[in-house]
Formats: C-alpha cells, structure tokens, sequence
C-alpha cells in the first residue's frame, strides 16, 4: 500500500459514445473509396496500397463518429464532405470543407454530448474544466450547457485547449488541486469531448497522414473528482509532467486553411523507447514508490504501437496494460478523451483490486509526455 496521501478522488467517470459506431474496416474503406473519387488513382496507388494493408490489424476493431458521411459513399448525401459556397462566390473541393463548417458541425455535436454527460446530474458541480484540442468557438460548448442548467451562479469554468491527447492528465491535476477549496460533498468535473473525425483528410497521400487517418476517433468523457473517496474511486497520488528535448517536429496539431492538421511521425515511438524508462523512475523514485509495487499501466493507446513499445521496453506483463489496448480496439485514439476511458475500464474491472496502484502515461505535443500515479478504492 503507498503512504502517499490522496491529492484528490476520481469518483466517477461518464462516457459518452458518439452517434455513429464504424467498423475499422468500414472507414478505412470509405477513405480508398474517396480517393478513388479524386480520379487520381495512379497516383494514389502508393497510398490505397497501404490502406490496404492497414484493413489486415484487428488492433482498431471500432471507431466511433459525429458525422454520418463515414456510414456511406452516397457523395450526393455527404453533411461535411461536400462543395461549398465561399463568401467570394468560388467553390470549396468536396474533400476541403472550410474549418468554419467543421466547427458548426463540432458546436452542435459537442453542445449535444456535454448535454448526455450531465444528463440527470441535479448538483451543479463547482467547478468545470472543459477539454478540447478539435474544435475552438467562444462561447464554448460547456458555457451554453451551464446556462440551460440553471448554475451560473454556482459553477465556474474552465478550458484546457490544444494539448492533444495528454490533456486529461493535467486537466486531472488541475481539477484535484481545486478541490482543496471547495466542500467535502461537492465536485470538480474535467469534461473532455474531442471530434477528431471532423479533421479527416480523405486525399492524404503521405504514410503518416494515412495512419493518422486510420487511428483517431471521437469521445467524450466527464471525470467528477471530489475530496472523499468512495467504492471503486481511483485516488490520484501523484503528478508528473515533462517535455523531451529534440522532438517538437514529431508531433503536431496546427490549424489549417480547411481543417486541424496532425504531424504524427513514426519516430514518436523510438524517442519515447530511449526516455520513457528514465522518467518512470525518476517520477517513481521521488515518490519512495518501487516498479514492482505498480500493477496496472494506463498507457494513453495513440496507436498500437505506442503502447507495445511501451510495454516492451519496460517488460511489462500483457495483463498491466490489457486496458489500454482493449479501449483502443473499441474505440480507436479519442485524443485526450482516450485516458479517461482506460481509467473507467479499470474502476469497473473486478480483477483490480483495491488498492492496487497505477501509473498513467500520456503523449502530446511538444513532444510533452505526462504521468500520473492513482489508487483503486
């Protein structure tokens, strides 16, 4: 058992599933059917020839979606992907729908999840912390949802933005410090919703482009953490936080004329290999904690190789970090959304007992790799 005292308790976790459940298969195919649209099929032989390949792992079995248009290749019927009227009177490629399109298309779905995560909640939170690295609009989502709930005058907000997919780690963080200043029967919530799907790039040709493609998902997720504990809690002992020198060029999440852009390098994958052990143990070491008294690892799945490198490198035990794997095969890499599904997954599995610790692990840009250590209740 740690002698670490509990900075603060996830309570409970609420996830919300978007409305569109796809076969990986099914959207990878949408996508070769897309560029076969294009008309530049010798092209993008290169790049329907790896998407090919890609329909072979079973490492994505789902992935979830706002947006109808992945469900079928009626382009006469297309919500997003279709040609549209710019304020010049030209017209938009059906494969770039201006951001600002996008964005309503993230205000209403986001507006519409947030509504399902505190659907029946009565007790307005004191706080909340909104998560989002997909879509950006002042007012944002969780400001209208507050309104239409009545708590104006109870709730304060606020907002962790392009962080990508390690943002619910500090969002986490943030939200137990701020317990500290309200009442042992009140709430600090961390919502996190990201609609990656809405940045898709049907046309893209480049190798890491594709497997961006075939990766992110959407989700959403409000995490309640309070100053007590209750049956299945998962206490959050301890923070870590640091940027790895000379990677900032292999992860990336920049706005574009048409849409979000992610520069995913495979490289990710040997830089975290040559530090992550490193920083386990320093993180580890701070804290008087050994590896043998981690059980579980809540690896943030950015792909499949992400966490079994991961694994590989530390020696893990396929049963520390089956989570992980499990929640990236039904719903694919939902950015900053993803964690909290791993941590939900672990509060409700029976074969995790209480008091076992964890350790958390997330990636984002910068290249920033963030930590944290929790407890089962």
């Amino acid at each position: 058992m740690s002698t670490l005292k509990p900075i603060a308790h996830i309570q409970k976790i609420t996830a919300v599933a978007p409305p569109y459940r796809l076969r990986q298969g099914q959207t990878i195919s949408w996508i070769m059917k897309a560029l076969q649209r294009d008309g530049a099929v010798g092209d993008a032989s290169r790049a329907l020839n790896l998407y090919e390949r890609l329909l072979n792992n079973d490492s994505i079995g789902y992935r979830g979606s706002v947006l109808s248009d992945y469900t079928h290749d009626d382009w006469s019927r297309m919500s997003l992907f279709k040609p549209f009227l710019r304020s010049d009177g030209s017209i938009t490629p059906w494969s770039l729908p201006p951001l600002q399109e996008r964005m309503k298309v993230y205000i209403d779905a986001a507006l519409t999840m947030a509504r399902e995560a505190f659907s029946g909640v009565d007790k307005a939170p004191a706080y909340i912390i909104d998560v989002s690295c997909t879509g950006y609009r002042s007012p944002f989502p969780a400001q209208t949802l507050v309104l239409e709930k009545a708590w104006e005058n109870q709730t304060r907000l606020l907002k962790i933005g392009h962080m990508g997919c390690y943002a619910s780690v500090p969002g986490v963080h943030m939200g137990a410090q701020l317990t500290q200043s309200i009442g042992l029967e009140d709430t600090v919530s961390v919502l996190s919703t990201e609609l990656c799907s809405l940045h898709l790039d049907p046309l893209a040709r480049d190798p890491d482009q594709i497997v961006s493609n075939i990766l992110f998902a959407d989700g959403c997720a409000r995490i309640d953490l309070g100053r007590t504990s209750k049956p299945r809690s998962l206490a959050l002992l301890a923070h870590y936080e640091a940027l790895v020198p000379d990677s900032a060029e292999y992860m990336s999440w920049d706005l574009q004329d048409s849409r979000f852009h992610m520069t995913l390098s495979r490289k990710v994958v040997t830089k975290l290999n040559k530090v992550i052990g490193q920083h386990l143990s320093d993180f580890l070491n701070a804290h008087g904690i050994g590896w043998s008294s981690i059980s579980r690892y809540a690896i943030h799945p950015g792909g499949p190789r992400i966490v079994e490198s991961i694994q590989e490198e530390l020696g893990l035990p396929e049963e520390t970090v089956k989570h992980s794997k499990t929640v990236l095969h039904k719903h694919g890499n939902m950015s900053s959304a993803t964690l909290p599904h791993v941590w939900k997954a672990i509060q409700e599995a029976d074969d995790v007992k209480a008091g076992e610790l964890i350790v958390s692990m997330a990636f984002g840009p910068g290249l920033t790799l963030a930590m944290n250590i929790l407890q089962k209740s």
